[in-house]
């Protein structure tokens, strides 16, 4: 089965679909669904509607989706995930997010990396590139390294919680990050991309993924191949 983490702010509406969606595949006694609120509105009154675990945490965001100010920020981001990830019993999460809708359920069998969930024409910068392929055997003859990471991905459990374990490691890394790396990359999904792949990880794609603006996404839904759909904000206010 599948466990599911959430760090939300406000977007009350979409958050209640996002998590009945889920729990319409994926039961209390199965999965375990961690919602993490960033300094945002109450969301408390969905917790035992649809039997979450919540925290309702200080503002590390500056409410901008996932993008942070700086290596402070991006590093709290990551041990606040190391912090809960623990507390999941399946092999793998996925990262819910205000616009990631489940479809059905997702075929475990076919996810192939620690982190399954990427656009592979979205690349990390050229420094960042550069220093996973030091690391990286895997990757050292790789020109462009893409990122996952994104709402919809899946994470190996252990791998992620073995990743972000050293709270000391992920700061002097945010800091490195950051220095290395344009603002508009410092973003949960770059960074953990950044230490997926520098610390021997793989990403890459599952097939039940797609997002709204890919060019068989209505082909896809009509013969019912996608099991997460990302992108969807229809439901925003």
């Amino acid at each position: 089965m599948l466990d599911a983490y959430y760090q939300c702010f406000r977007q009350k509406r979409a958050f209640k679909e996002v998590v009945k969606r889920f729990r319409l595949l994926y039961s209390q006694e199965t999965s375990k669904v961690i919602v993490v609120n960033d300094g945002g509105d109450d969301f408390a009154e969905y917790a035992e509607e649809f039997n979450l675990k919540y925290y309702h945490e200080v503002n590390i965001t500056n409410n901008k989706n996932l993008i942070f100010s700086g290596a402070e920020g991006l590093s709290q981001y990551a041990c606040r995930l190391a912090t809960h990830c623990q507390e999941f019993e399946n092999k793998y999460f996925i990262l819910l997010e205000d616009d990631v809708i489940t479809i059905k359920h997702i075929d475990i069998d076919s996810l192939r990396h620690n982190i399954s969930g990427c656009n592979k024409n979205e690349f990390l910068d050229p420094a960042v590139s550069k220093e996973i392929r030091r690391h990286n055997p895997a990757l050292a003859k790789c020109a462009k390294i893409w990122y996952g990471a994104c709402g919809g991905s899946i994470f190996e459990t252990q791998f992620m919680v073995n990743l972000l374990e050293d709270n000391e490691r992920l700061r002097t890394e945010a800091h490195w990050y950051c220095s290395h790396s344009r603002r508009k990359r410092w973003a949960s999904d770059c960074f953990l991309s950044y230490l997926c792949l520098k610390y021997g990880g793989s990403i890459g794609q599952y097939p039940g993924y797609c997002e709204t603006w890919y060019p068989d996404y209505g082909d896809r839904m009509v013969e019912g191949s996608v099991e997460v759909l990302h992108q969807y904000k229809r439901l925003y206010v």
